[in-house]
């Protein structure tokens, strides 16, 4: 590796951290104007993304421990954002479903932020784009992998 190469390694895992912070501080705003907590909203995205999910399956998602996930849950419930059900096959398993009408109510809060991405995007060929998301797609896998590492380690 050149001295190039590993500074702008070095300057890319920079902009990474200061990216994820930037993340925790824009949904911890965002939470705070709704009335939720950022853990609360962003497990609302986690069901939005990829849809109902009982307890057990969130709190192993997100890492967090089944009281925090139930503490979670009922403060979710209570705001009329998600709603329990029974699974029609196994009437044990419950599943948390996000209520549509309010993540609905939610989605213009975002407006702003998706036309400054969508700005920043019309600045780029469709190539640069296609390496940004393989980027993306790779710090996702990482962070998750990690992410289970340090929950093993305790």
């Amino acid at each position: 590796m050149t001295t190039t190469h590993d500074q702008l390694g070095a300057a890319l895992t920079a902009a990474a951290q200061r990216s994820a912070t930037d993340a925790v501080m824009l949904h911890g705003a965002m939470a705070d104007k709704l009335g939720l907590h950022v853990t609360d909203l962003r497990c609302l995205n986690l069901l939005r993304v990829g849809g109902p999910a009982t307890a057990g399956e969130l709190a192993q998602r997100t890492g967090l421990t089944t009281g925090a996930i139930t503490r979670m849950i009922d403060r979710l419930l209570a705001g009329g954002f998600v709603r329990r059900e029974h699974d029609s096959k196994d009437r044990r398993r419950v599943i948390i479903t996000a209520q549509a009408e309010r993540i609905d109510e939610i989605a213009p809060h975002y407006e702003v932020l998706a036309r400054e991405f969508a700005k920043i995007a019309d600045d780029y060929t469709d190539e640069q784009l296609a390496l940004l998301l393989e980027i993306f797609h790779r710090l996702h896998e990482t962070s998750v992998h990690v992410t289970a590492l340090l929950r093993e380690r305790g």
